[in-house]
This record gives structure tokens, C-alpha cells and sequence, in this order.
């Protein structure tokens, strides 16, 4: 659930998921597996990606030695691909769509929850900042 929420909540988890000291380790082994396991996003999409930034058609600067990403991480995913002009074996990291405005967005929720949740720790006798960690 947590890798469909967007790149910055993503990156809260894996902040999260290395602090044995806030959270019980049922929480943690879920969180860790967004260290590895974020889902990739369409490659129709990240292809014309490229080519908006680019001005070009993808397949006339790439070749793609993968036909799938490599890897994917909270703001984008990474495929192995051949540069057609000199044949360079390259990694062409794409950024995921909207990750700008997402993670403002994000980043303010989160900031904003903190702060509640630092109440809620204060009254609790619990000294710990969220607002810190994000």
C-alpha cells in the first residue's frame, strides 16, 4: 500500500524503516522491503518521458539492451540501454511523472502529521520528533 502512495511517502518509509527506535519490527520488515521492491511504472510513459525532454523519438538516441527496467526506486526506474550514436552501453534513468509536485505535496502532509503525532508523543511521556526525521 505504502509503495502506491507517492515518492516521498515511499522515502518516509525507508527513513523509517532503518529506527528500531520508533517503530515495533513488524512495522520494519514492511517497511525494508521498500528498500528493493518499489513497482515500476509504464514504460509508454517513461519513454515519452524522454523524448518531451529530449525533443527526440526515444528510438533514435536509445537502444534498449533490457526491455524492462533495471531497477525502480521512489522517484524513478533505470534501464540499460546503448547509446545509437557511438554505441556507449548506457543507464537511462527516468524520473517518475509529476515527481516534483507530488513530493511537495507529500513532503507537506507528512510534515504536517508529524507535528500531531509529536503531540500525541509528548503526551505520552515519548520524547520524539517526527518532524525531524522528514
Amino acid at each position: 500500500i505504502i509503495a502506491s502512495l507517492g515518492p516521498a511517502i515511499i522515502k518516509a518509509g525507508q527513513a523509517l524503516a532503518s529506527r528500531p527506535d520508533l517503530l515495533p519490527s513488524e512495522y520494519l520488515n514492511e517497511l525494508q522491503k521498500l528498500q528493493d521492491d518499489v513497482p515500476t511504472f509504464s514504460n509508454d510513459i517513461a519513454f515519452k518521458i524522454v523524448e518531451e525532454e529530449l525533443k527526440q523519438k526515444f528510438g533514435d538516441v536509445f537502444e534498449l539492451v533490457e526491455p524492462e527496467p533495471v531497477a525502480a526506486a521512489s522517484i524513478g526506474q533505470v534501464y540499460k540501454g546503448r547509446l545509437l550514436k557511438n554505441g556507449q552501453t548506457v543507464a537511462i534513468k527516468i524520473q517518475r511523472p509529476k515527481t516534483e509536485q507530488i513530493v511537495a505535496l507529500d513532503l507537506y502532509v507528512l510534515r504536517w502529521w508529524g507535528g500531531v503525532y509529536n503531540g500525541i508523543f509528548r503526551l505520552l511521556g515519548r520524547d520524539i520528533d517526527l518532524q525531524s526525521v522528514m
